[in-house]
């Protein structure tokens, strides 16, 4: 990628290339300014003695000097070791330690870290380990070469280029100006925004933060956007506050005014937010993949996309199904391994191919549809099984709930953990003038209750999920409920709500016991 950066800087030194919008204000380096800092990084980390394969801690928020930090950890040849910027201190103690760390890069601002052998060495050609665990488990180190990084980014680019593999700075390219607006630090933003960047010399800006995003893309006027099915859900109940006619106008209006290709990754997306973006001349572009694969794997275009599906393979890429139904990759994007584990390797892999976890199906013209988490499907007493994904994406999608979770592994139903939309919550009480004097007072209220029973029925049905509880706040990620690209970690939220899922179940056992 470093490789990359140099000739884009030999080829349009003054050339807009990466803005950061700080305090309000939009700011802009040239790609000759960007090579120059990452070459001076790179010499100081060669001068506080950094070897080739040594691995380099980059922590903190999306920033220039990030990009910069990464870009010139490849160039120094060392490997960038991501931690995302919420992370506790005692996990990015233990990365420390898993990887032997040699330097801990923050801000702009380089410290060593570890002796000077710097601990076990790295494989030949590894670029980054990327620490995840998805929604569950014990973090592994996914180990990426700069092969990985760049075939995938160069397959995307190819994929969703209005002319197949068209070239870097190229009119395309030069017209379009991406808002990055989720971490660096996870691989989904790190190859489908910032190399993907570089790959068609094209323009990219930082959003501040997820508070300002719309904001921020009033300032930017994005023409390309990648976000997750949380985000459009928030910005279609944003855009449904003006009107159903204004709909479509309003989410062009809030996103800048100058989109036109919006991508979706990460989780399902619910059917109405679909057909609502396409009825705004927008349509979503779902996309699948994990971090494995580096990561993408499907890939939607404006000339080839269906609603509710993620695309077709990536050119180059391989995916077919087991007999179980479990989506199989392989292709030049698939991993190098984890990180010291070899048992973790062998079991991610079935005949080489990579076994991603996920199931899926195919469409007659095929396109790929992710129908379930082989780990997350919840058995029922009666021995029905049910993926949660699916009801949680169409839960999510009303305008009455900001979040939802489904529960109910071993109970006789369904169960749900709805988050209530704290302004639509409040207008209604007020309309109705209820009686209520406190926010738990609220959740609790019969006409609320009755209010919420309607919309989970007309959403998912009442054979989808039998029982709700109205909590009083949200899952975050600081609370370790979600995880930085804003997937639901499941354990965690179950944990954490226990005692408000026990009583859900004891409330349905007494109230069957009464009829």
């Amino acid at each position: 990628m470093a490789d990359l950066l140099a000739a884009n800087a030999a080829a349009d030194p003054h050339g807009e290339a990466l803005g950061a919008i700080v305090g309000g204000e939009l700011g802009w380096l040239t790609w000759g300014k960007i090579n120059s800092e990452v070459d001076r990084v790179a010499s100081s980390l060669a001068t506080a003695g950094l070897a080739p394969g040594d691995r380099v801690l980059l922590r903190g928020a999306n920033s220039t000097a990030w990009c910069i930090a990464d870009l010139a950890i490849a160039r120094a040849g060392g490997v960038s070791v991501p931690v995302h910027a919420s992370a506790p201190a005692p996990q990015v103690e233990a990365i420390l330690l898993c990887v032997g760390a040699r330097m801990q890069v923050e801000g702009g601002e380089l410290r060593s870290m570890a002796p000077s052998d710097g601990g076990p060495a790295s494989p030949p050609g590894l670029a980054t380990i990327v620490f995840t665990s998805g929604t569950s488990g014990e973090p592994l180190g996914v180990m990426l070469s700069h092969a990985n990084l760049l075939a995938n980014a160069a397959a995307l680019s190819e994929a969703v280029s209005s002319h197949a593999a068209a070239p870097p700075g190229g009119p395309e390219a030069s017209q379009e100006l991406r808002l990055c607006m989720l971490p660096l630090s996870h691989l989904y933003a790190r190859t489908c925004d910032l190399y993907t960047w570089l790959v068609r010399r094209s323009r990219l800006v930082l959003a501040e933060s997820r508070e300002t995003i719309l904001r921020d893309c009033a300032l930017a006027r994005p023409t390309a956007i990648n976000s997750v099915p949380y985000f459009c859900q928030k910005l279609f109940a944003e855009a449904s506050a003006g009107g159903e006619a204004s709909v479509g106008a309003s989410l062009k209006r809030l996103l800048g005014g100058a989109i036109t290709h919006c991508y979706s990754g990460g989780a399902a997306m619910a059917g109405e937010i679909e057909s609502a973006f396409e009825s705004a001349g927008l349509p979503l572009m779902s996309g699948y993949g994990l971090t494995e694969a580096a990561p993408v794997v499907t890939a939607s275009t404006l000339a080839a996309h269906r609603a509710g599906a993620v695309g077709r393979p990536l050119p180059g890429v391989e995916v077919r199904l087991d007999e179980g139904e479990e989506v199989l990759v392989r292709g030049p994007g698939v991993m190098m391994g984890y990180w010291r584990n070899d048992a973790a390797t062998r079991a991610a892999f079935s005949d080489g191919w990579l076994c991603t976890g996920d199931l899926g199906a195919w469409t007659d013209d095929g396109f790929l549809i992710i129908t379930g988490r082989k780990k997350e499907l919840i058995v029922l007493s009666t021995g029905k099984k049910a993926s949660p994904a699916a009801l949680e994406a169409k839960l999510a999608a009303s305008p009455w709930i900001e979040q939802a979770i489904v529960v109910g592994e071993g109970q006789p139903c369904l169960g749900a953990l709805i988050v209530p939309n704290p302004d639509r919550l409040r207008a209604e009480v007020r309309r109705r003038r209820l009686w209520v004097w406190s926010k738990r007072g609220a959740l609790n209220h019969p006409h609320v209750r009755a209010l919420y029973a309607r919309e989970i029925a007309s959403r998912v049905g009442t054979e989808g999920v039998g029982v709700f509880t109205l909590i009083g706040r949200g899952f975050s990620i600081e609370r370790g409920e979600m995880t930085p690209k804003l997937s639901l970690r499941r354990g965690a939220v179950a944990l954490h709500f226990a005692p408000e899922i026990a009583r859900m179940y004891a409330q349905r056992r007494t109230d069957a016991a009464n009829r």
